[in-house]
């Protein structure tokens, strides 16, 4: 009997031991459902989504999930909305709706959450067990802190955390991490699955060239620097083309944002920096999503994965298709492709 198998986990739920599963760090967004909803039966077999309570959750984002990834584990973070509410309500209430809408779903938490939090995310484990979120020098008192919260390792999907590597000098970090997980294999081998995880995407557009930008995943190559130097299994996670911080924008800064794109190479994100659609630069949505469409379709690196239901839908709308000029489409093609690439590059 595998330590899954002991836990009571859903049948195919997770990638057989060797093969490595890919975490996406996801917000409580309708583009991300979207997204999960058009992925491959193979790249579904590879991923266990983690979603990020935003500060609200629309009415139609469980029935939106129920649809595409009933059966499938997943698992809830909700530290953030809690953090903003003071309430547990909407966890409490999304892990029900998710539950009972044939979602199997996992709480998770962490040591640097809030201890009210923690209370109310380890009230809510069930058979499946529970995702926890380290930071890379909280791995030293892990055990200690599992056993406060009466939780066995085995029942446990580990996530090292490291949010986004402007916070780190990029040439060292992959030593740095290498040392740790050494020093610590007794510890992190304990663990039903131990998934390092990272983001590298900018925030936003600010800072960035007109037109097209070339960003280097750094975030793929860290993982795959530790994961070849380290005697334990080490699956993937990260923040897709998105970010850690989960701050909504105010609606004016949304009203003046450029209409961008970003899509995912093997070791790059392309991403396309806009124009506003008001004032005196402004060009129409339709007409910049026209050429964005255009420009990835165009470049070498584009589709080279099977069956990506994203990049059959930005060729719909290089082609001039009506009905492609949204910025949730978009987020969801973007999704849709990283989680599509990762899965398919994944050893």
């Amino acid at each position: 009997m595998t330590q899954a198998d002991a836990a009571g986990l859903p049948p195919f739920t997770f990638a057989p031991p060797s093969v490595h599963r890919y975490i996406p760090m996801l917000k409580t967004k309708s583009g991300e459902t979207t997204a999960l909803e058009n992925l491959s039966h193979d790249a579904r077999a590879r991923i266990m989504p983690l979603f990020h309570i935003c500060e609200e959750v629309k009415p139609r984002f469980t029935p939106g999930l129920s649809a595409a990834w009933a059966g499938r584990l997943t698992a809830v973070d909700g530290s953030f909305n809690y953090g903003r509410t003071n309430s547990p309500t909407t966890m409490n209430q999304l892990i029900a709706g998710m539950r009972n809408s044939g979602i199997p779903t996992m709480p998770c938490w962490g040591p640097s959450d809030m201890l009210p939090y923690q209370y109310v995310a380890r009230a809510l484990v069930d058979e499946n067990g529970a995702v926890v979120k380290v930071r890379l020098n909280e791995i030293d008192g892990i055990t200690s802190w599992l056993a406060f919260q009466n939780l066995p390792p085995a029942m446990v999907d580990l996530v090292i955390d490291l949010k986004h590597m402007d916070a780190y000098d990029v040439g060292s970090l992959p030593g740095v991490v290498i040392a740790v997980c050494l020093q610590k294999a007794a510890i992190l081998g304990s663990f039903r699955s131990v998934t390092l995880a990272a983001a590298a995407a900018p925030k936003d557009h600010g800072a960035l060239y007109r037109g097209v930008n070339l960003i280097p995943r750094f975030d793929w190559s860290l993982w795959n620097s530790v994961r070849a130097n380290v005697p334990f299994q080490l699956d993937y996670g990260d923040y897709l083309t998105g970010h850690p911080d989960l701050t909504e924008p105010p609606g004016v800064a949304m009203a003046s944002a450029t209409v961008s794109a970003r899509y995912t190479l093997d070791n790059a994100w392309l991403i396309i920096k806009g124009w506003q659609t008001s004032g005196p630069n402004g060009l129409p949505m339709r007409q910049q999503y026209h050429s964005h469409a255009t420009i990835i379709a165009n470049d070498p690196g584009f589709s080279g994965v099977p069956n990506v239901w994203a990049d059959g839908q930005i060729g719909q709308a290089a082609s001039g298709a009506q009905g492609m000029a949204s910025r949730a489409k978009w987020s969801g093609f973007a999704a849709n492709r990283h989680m599509s690439l990762v899965a398919d590059r994944l050893p």
